[in-house]
C-alpha cells in the first residue's frame, strides 16, 4: 500500500511475483498526487545498479484496469463507433474517435466482462449478443502505456440490440455512438483518428472477425 511519504515496498521477488522481471526491482513507492488520476513516484534498481526515479500514473479506483467494446453487426458488416469529448485533445481538436470504453468498477462490476457489458449499454444503447475477450484468459491485460500502471482488456461483441433500458453515462461524459463499415474503421485506425486503446481492440477483433470468415481477409495491417 502507497504512503504519504517514502515507504520501501517490499520488491517483487521477495514479494513472491512472477518471473520476468529481467533483474529489476521496486525500491519504493510514494503517492505524489491523487484525484481521478493517481500519480506514484516510484525508484527503480536497475541490473547495473542503477537507482531511477519514475512518475507513474493510473486509475486506483478502477484497479487500473479498463475494458473496451467492438460491436459488430454481422447483417450490416458495421462497427458502433463513439465520438467523444477528449479533454485533453485541446486546443488541437476537441472531440476524438474511439470505441465503447470505461474502468472496471469493483463496486459495480462482477467481472471483466460485465463490465464492458456495461459500458456498451452506457456509450452506445446496445445490449445482448455475443462476447468474446481477444485476449487469453490469463492475460492481465494490455499496458496502456510504460508510464501508466492502467491496463486494458479488449471484448468482441456480435450482433448487440438495441438497449430499451440503457445505462447512464458518466456526468462528464459528451459522447456519440453511429455505425461505420469495417473499410471506414480500418481507415480511421491508420489515418491515426482512433484512440490507442481501441485501436489495439480493432486489430484483434478485424483478426479474429477474419479468422472466422465473417470479414474478408485483407493485406492491410489492420
Amino acid at each position: 500500500m502507497l504512503e504519504g511519504d517514502s515507504t520501501p515496498r517490499e520488491a517483487p521477488e521477495a514479494a513472491g511475483a512472477a518471473a520476468g522481471q529481467h533483474g529489476f526491482r521496486i525500491l519504493s513507492e510514494t503517492r505524489a498526487y491523487n484525484r481521478y488520476i493517481q500519480v506514484e513516484h516510484r525508484r527503480v534498481a536497475y541490473p547495473d545498479g542503477r537507482e531511477v526515479d519514475f512518475d507513474i500514473v493510473g486509475h486506483p479506483k478502477n484497479s487500473f484496469h479498463f475494458v473496451v467494446v467492438f460491436a459488430f453487426d454481422s447483417a450490416s458488416r458495421t462497427i458502433t463507433v463513439i465520438r467523444e469529448f477528449a479533454q485533453a485533445a485541446l486546443p488541437h481538436s476537441a472531440v476524438v474517435l474511439g470505441l465503447p470504453c470505461g474502468g472496471f468498477d469493483g463496486g459495480k462490476h462482477t467481472s471483466r466482462l460485465h463490465a464492458a457489458q456495461c459500458e456498451l449499454s452506457e456509450e452506445a444503447q446496445l445490449t445482448g449478443g455475443t462476447w468474446h475477450s481477444l485476449l487469453p484468459e490469463a492475460h492481465p491485460g494490455i499496458l496502456e502505456g510504460k508510464w501508466s500502471r492502467n491496463r486494458f482488456t479488449p471484448f468482441l461483441c456480435i450482433d448487440p440490440v438495441p438497449d430499451k433500458t440503457p445505462g447512464e453515462k458518466d456526468a462528464e461524459e459528451h459522447i456519440s455512438a453511429q455505425q461505420l463499415s469495417v473499410e471506414e474503421v480500418r481507415q480511421a485506425c491508420l489515418a491515426g483518428d482512433m484512440l490507442l486503446p481501441s485501436m489495439q481492440a480493432c486489430v484483434s477483433a478485424f483478426a479474429w472477425l477474419e479468422s472466422c470468415h465473417k470479414i474478408e481477409h485483407t493485406q492491410h495491417v489492420l
